[in-house]
């Protein structure tokens, strides 16, 4: 086959990479063959087939090396597709670690999909495990792939390839998720990640079933596409680009690829008209916020990219997967015992910001597919990961498997604590050192690198000790003089542990997809050329019928100035709080109240509320230092009164713009102090966490990168 139909096949796809989108010469093409696409998506669907592989468990050592979250990325799927767009389990095809031989995933497409699929049917093919690259190729690695010497051959699975026989299909709805990188930085490890990568060797050849299979294919599609003969699309969500890096993550008891996880999760709370867009941009932000190493676009490459992302936007996935619901979801109902009062539940839906600490005590109301009102409800009686055991909590209630449910009350534990990981290139003594010295610290644990879940890194670079993030990029102003002991630099890094900690908890309060309170807000940003734009605009998912965002590239440059406009869609009063977190930790405040201007911490009823005011003398703009910049808008419908008093006496220093505040950890808490909802209805009463009903508040975040 020549290089030029594979450079073709690799063409045709809008698919999604991380952070960006990939770049191709048949743009035109795409966007015609993706509006006939979508104008499909509405027809009746007949069959919904998946071939789902994850592969942990492969024979490497050294360079690359077995991973811990692909059979995992499995389950995810697997849930997703059954509980929430009603897929047949029978439907399903599983290839797991050993099952997942090259031979047995060719035979899967051939004979599940190939073989059974129709036009209309939907088909789902995902693949989790190690990527690599042939001759240039990215790849997939198989169970029984291995790091070959040169000039020897690969059993991989080429993209290519593996297009060609998805081209085979007959259905005409097929979206391909890839969680498998192609790069793996020399090194098997990231910080706290698990690199999905194999190396490569230049010299390395196709072998000769790889060869056979892109002649028998590539025979069947010799045409060049064209706006009256387009070639077939489809949705390829890839985890990275061949210059990118993809990782295996450690979270609170469970393991998964950061890219499925992420995905899923949003995919359980989408509801009627939330676009593909929409749902990637959602997941952009959480690798961001990660601090991966991402490669930069050019000017050509960002124009082809808005193109791309704007024909994402026309693919409605509730009309691609087909709900079973049109509502959504945050878990289930898994399984339930003999007397069917009490069972265990898969929280699939929960952000990862509030999983690691969701408390006993937590409520879900149990919804139907009727979408009928709410009326019964289950409580949180443990929780493991991604499984909790809930019981009923009305007596003679009956519980039954593959009820959906949604949040309603969540209960978070006051012992919340940073855990700080141990870069694997520091010393045994070094961490012991390291060990001790965060001991000391009430408020935070140490762990080592790649063993559990972690929220930032400890480690050493340029002859000092500092902090990097989990992607293992250094945290700016973390780092200290040279010949600083371990013990000391721990002690000079609490204030900034402190304000990480404030993040966490604040993070915790994420509620944007499961919240009632119907508001809408949108961050925006002006440029020296006066020329303004959206950089994120959301309405709540569970109180309206349609969601608007605008996904760009979120990168500004000092002196940009923002502006946060907020629309009040209740009846009620509304309380506000804003925070700021910069590259460094630290944490601003915007204060803007100044008479007889409008204050800037409530909004009445059907009002909207801009801050600063555009009639205020005062700005707030982009500022150093560059990297990322998160911001967390929390309303409430209930005064934030603890947590204003406080600003408020940081706020007496600087009494207008963004104000610093000292003393973040105290803020978060008292944040949640007002957010604490203690319902005797609920029976959730409890000394040691905070009780927070999700339908009294919710905090939505946007982040931009200072460039």
């Amino acid at each position: 086959m020549k290089l030029a139909r594979r450079q073709l096949l690799q063409s045709i796809i809008a698919g999604f990479i991380g952070s960006q989108i990939t770049i191709d010469q048949y743009a035109d093409q795409v966007a015609w063959a993706a509006d006939k696409y979508a104008q499909n998506l509405g027809q009746k669907t007949r069959r919904k087939l998946a071939l789902l592989v994850g592969i942990n468990q492969y024979d490497a050592k050294n360079e690359w090396l077995p991973l811990r979250g692909c059979v995992n990325d499995v389950e995810l799927q697997k849930e997703l597709l059954i509980h929430r767009f009603g897929f047949n389990p029978k439907d399903i095809l599983i290839l797991s670690d050993r099952q997942a031989t090259r031979a047995n995933i060719i035979d899967g497409i051939r004979s599940h999909l190939i073989s059974q699929a129709l036009l209309g049917d939907v088909v789902i093919v995902h693949f989790s495990g190690h990527g690599s690259q042939v001759q240039a190729q990215p790849s997939l690695v198989p169970v029984d792939g291995s790091f070959a010497a040169a000039n020897e051959t690969v059993n991989d699975i080429t993209i290519p390839s593996l297009l060609l026989l998805l081209r085979a299909i007959a259905a005409d709805k097929i979206t391909c998720i890839l969680d498998a990188g192609y790069s793996s930085l020399g090194n098997p490890i990231l910080g706290n990640f698990r690199i999905r990568a194999r190396p490569t060797r230049k010299e390395w050849q196709l072998s000769p079933e790889e060869l056979a299979l892109q002649d028998e294919f590539a025979d069947k599609f010799p045409d060049i596409p064209s706006p009256t003969k387009p070639i077939k699309p489809i949705v390829l969500l890839k985890a990275a680009t061949n210059e990118q890096v993809c990782v295996d993550a450690n979270w609170n008891g469970f393991s998964s690829g950061l890219f499925t996880y992420t995905l899923t999760q949003q995919l359980w709370q989408m509801t009627s008209g939330t676009s593909l867009y929409t749902v990637l941009g959602n997941v952009v932000n959480t690798s961001d916020h990660l601090a991966l190493p991402v490669k930069e676009l050019n000017s050509a490459e960002k124009e082809v990219q808005a193109k791309q992302l704007k024909i994402l936007s026309n693919y409605d996935l509730g009309d691609l997967f087909s709900k079973r619901n049109d509502q959504s979801a945050d878990a289930f109902i898994q399984t339930v015992s003999s007397d069917r009062h009490t069972g265990e539940a898969w929280l699939g839906g929960i952000p990862l910001t509030s999983l690691e600490n969701y408390g006993i005590g937590s409520v879900f109301s149990i919804i139907d597919d009727s979408n009928a009102n709410v009326t019964s409800l289950v409580k949180v009686k443990s929780h493991n990961g991604l499984t909790a055991k809930v019981e009923a909590m009305t007596l003679g209630q009956v519980l039954q498997p593959d009820m959906l449910l949604q949040e309603t009350i969540r209960v978070l534990p006051h012992n919340f604590k940073l855990v700080v990981a141990l870069d694997a290139e520091l010393s045994k003594i070094e961490r012991i050192d390291a060990t001790s010295a965060l001991s000391a610290l009430p408020f935070v644990i140490g762990v080592n690198a790649t063993e559990q879940y972690a929220d930032c890194l400890f480690g050493y670079q340029a002859s000092s000790y500092g902090l990097f993030s989990v992607g293992r990029s250094p945290i700016l102003g973390s780092f200290g003089a040279v010949g600083e002991s371990v013990g000391t630099a721990i002690r000079r890094l609490q204030p900034q542990l402190e304000s990480f900690l404030a993040a966490k908890l604040i993070h915790a309060t994420t509620n944007q997809n499961s919240s009632l309170l119907n508001l809408k807000v949108s961050l925006e940003a002006t440029s020296s050329n006066r020329i303004k734009m959206v950089a994120y605009q959301s309405t709540n998912l569970r109180t309206t019928e349609s969601q608007e965002s605008a996904f760009f590239n979120k990168c500004l440059t000092v002196g940009d100035r923002l502006s946060c406009r907020l629309e009040n869609l209740t009846d009620e009063l509304v309380h506000i709080v804003i925070f700021t977190f910069d590259a460094r930790g630290k944490v601003m405040t915007p204060s803007f109240v100044t008479s007889p201007y409008a204050n800037d911490s409530n909004i009445p009823p059907h009002q909207t509320l801009i801050i600063p005011e555009p009639i205020t003398p005062f700005e707030w703009t982009v500022s150093a230092p560059q990297g990322l910049v998160d911001v967390q808008i929390i309303a409430s419908r209930s005064p934030l009164s603890q947590t204003l008093s406080l600003l408020d006496r940081f706020s007496r220093q600087s009494p207008t713009g963004l104000v610093n505040v000292s003393d973040p950890l105290s803020v978060a808490k008292a944040l949640l102090s007002d957010l604490h909802n203690q319902d005797s209805n609920y029976e959730t009463s409890t000394e040691d966490a905070w009780v927070l009903g999700v339908g009294n508040w919710a905090t939505i975040g946007f982040s931009y990168r200072v460039a």
